[in-house]
């Protein structure tokens, strides 16, 4: 009752606009639906696909394109704080409309969530890190342990401007295990973008050298 009430309120005197063209969005969520129809493509993927034989599995909720690559760009380099608990939810309600993943996962089994950590720079010049606020709430509320296990250990160039070559080299030899890091037997690798699979494939490189067994990666979008 409290909630509804509170989000009635939210919507009256803070609108909130669909990144991708502009109408209202009453909710919680961050697209509209015409928006939303012409990106949603939940689906599991492949990681021979990519090249990527760390990761034992992939699965990406919208396509990298439209209102949702524009949302991700405005938290970026708009620093719209106020869009990431919109995206937050996106993907709850995205991957509780599917129901599961495309594995299985037992259910005695110590499984752990983490992101894929962002450049310390450009984490203290947006105040925030993205992945982290997309997936965290969703791993909380699910009751998975959410578990920072990965470092950046240096900086690196942004990915978007290079070549397929070019990202497996400069993101090579970047992450590390966090300090005292307590490696679950499976990892679900959160990111909120995959294109290559570069960076979702070195962290499971580093991941699986320090014990975990099975890494998935998880991306709220992908262009594959």
């Amino acid at each position: 009752m409290l909630s509804t009430l509170f989000s009635l309120l939210s919507d009256l005197f803070y609108p909130h606009n669909c990144p991708g063209c502009g109408e209202p969005v009453p909710g919680p969520l961050a697209l509209c639906d015409r928006c939303r129809e012409g990106v949603y493509h939940p689906r599991p993927f492949h990681p021979d696909s990519l090249g990527c034989p760390h990761l034992d599995g992939l699965f990406f909720l919208f396509d990298y394109a439209g209102a949702i690559q524009e949302a991700l760009h405005k938290t970026k380099f708009e620093k719209r704080e106020d869009l990431l608990p919109r995206l937050a939810r996106e993907w709850e309600a995205g991957v509780a409309q599917e129901g599961r993943f495309a594995w299985q996962l037992p259910a005695e089994v110590d499984l752990g969530v983490t992101a894929i950590p962002t450049d310390p720079a450009r984490r203290k010049l947006r105040g925030y890190d993205v992945p982290e606020e997309i997936f965290r709430p969703w791993a909380l509320k699910n009751g998975y342990r959410w578990a920072p296990l990965l470092r950046r250990v240096r900086s690196t160039r942004p990915q978007f401007s290079l070549t397929p070559a070019e990202r497996k080299e400069n993101i090579r030899g970047c992450f590390a295990l966090a300090p005292e890091a307590l490696m679950p037997d499976i990892v679900l690798l959160c990111d909120d973008i995959c294109t290559t699979g570069a960076t979702l494939e070195e962290a499971a490189r580093v991941l699986k050298q320090g014990g975990t067994q099975k890494v998935y990666g998880l991306a709220l979008a992908s262009s594959n």
